[in-house]
């Protein structure tokens, strides 16, 4: 293969690994923290959750949501809005962190949306 061959096929690998999905830091810490992280260690990790409340079994239930700016109007691929991440954390009765769910919506040109996702986490 001659240099320049090498150097389109190189450009494209390095393009497509930038169009990835890149992962955010509370999914990278849960996912490595799931099963041995500690509530302590969480909240000092991640901070005071948004909602807290527990399974009919006892186990305690953590809810974070992180809201951060679309800065879309900067290019011409989308709108500007507000984007919102919940996270729901399940501990054991010893305080382990056993499960994790995450979900993510994105709220168009509204700066400020009164919920973070749908069919998101309802405290009772």
């Amino acid at each position: 293969m001659n240099r320049f061959a090498r150097v389109i096929v190189v450009g494209l690998a390095l393009l497509g690994a930038g169009c990835v999905y890149v992962e955010g830091k509370e999914t990278v810490y849960l996912e490595s923290a799931k099963g041995t992280a500690t509530q302590e260690e969480v909240r000092k990790k991640m901070g005071q959750p948004k909602y807290q409340a527990s399974t009919p079994a006892g186990e305690p239930i953590w809810v974070y949501q992180v809201m951060w700016q679309d800065p879309s109007n900067q290019n011409s691929w989308g709108a500007p809005g507000t984007w919102c991440d919940e996270y729901v954390l399940t501990f054991d009765k010893q305080g382990i962190l056993r499960k994790w769910t995450h979900k993510s919506e994105g709220h168009g040109g509204e700066l400020s949306p009164t919920y973070c996702v749908t069919d998101g986490f309802k405290p009772s």
